[in-house]
């Protein structure tokens, strides 16, 4: 599914032409193609799926109420998000409560029902990585982790030395209390393979807020397999 931003010539589009759908969202216009939708199948994928299903059952369970959803919804307007194109939109109720539990599920945090009044995280800085073959991939980072968050550690399949771009290839890898370094070499093999000199492994890493379920943005490493 790709965004799209229409010009002075077309100014909008709607329904199905070859093969693709275009359609529009509170974040702007969308255009994908037409498929016969599929159950997801691997166990990271039913994992999530189940996740926000759970996540989306207690917005309207018993838990809670119209003046915590409320402030919810005031929190979504508090907090837009910038999309592909950097420009502004501001999330549903709904749409925060999951964003933010999603996190948390996936730190073994359990729901958050009341709003947080703020949401921040603190930035990992520079990542200093060791990748070396078949199997060790370390890393430290420049700054601090404070107290009361978690490093969210995602990683891409190995690429070309040539290469640079790894786009939205990343896929979760592990979370990880504050430490002075993070071994995540078992996992990427584990996920990716085995590593292998010379190929450039992509890693990036975000601070994860334990309370609220905020991010930080993100710190990104390409490095060369030894």
């Amino acid at each position: 599914m790709a965004k799209i931003v229409f010009s002075a010539v077309v100014g909008d589009a709607r329904k199905k032409a070859g093969g693709v759908v275009f359609t529009k969202g509170r974040s702007g216009a969308v255009v994908r193609r037409k498929v016969s939708p599929i159950q997801p199948r691997s166990s990271a994928q039913r994992n999530v799926r189940a996740d926000f299903s759970a996540i989306s059952k207690s917005w309207s369970g018993a838990s809670m109420d119209d003046a915590k959803r409320a402030a919810w919804n005031a929190l979504a307007q508090n907090y837009p998000v910038k999309d592909k194109f950097g420009a502004s939109h501001v999330l549903t109720g709904l749409q925060m409560f999951q964003k933010l539990n999603r996190v948390l599920a996936t730190m073994g945090v359990g729901t958050l029902y009341v709003a947080p009044a703020t949401l921040s995280a603190g930035f990992p800085g520079t990542l200093t990585v060791t990748a070396t073959a078949p199997g060790t991939l370390t890393f430290t980072c420049s700054n601090t982790i404070p107290a009361g968050e978690n490093i969210m550690i995602f990683g891409a399949a190995q690429q070309s030395p040539g290469r640079t771009f790894v786009g939205s290839r990343f896929r979760f890898l592990d979370n990880l209390p504050q430490a002075a370094s993070y071994d995540v070499g078992a996992k990427y093999v584990a996920k990716f393979g085995a590593l292998i000199a010379t190929k450039k492994v992509p890693l990036l890493v975000r601070n994860a807020n334990t309370t609220t379920g905020a991010t930080s943005i993100a710190a990104e490493a390409l490095k060369v397999v030894s």
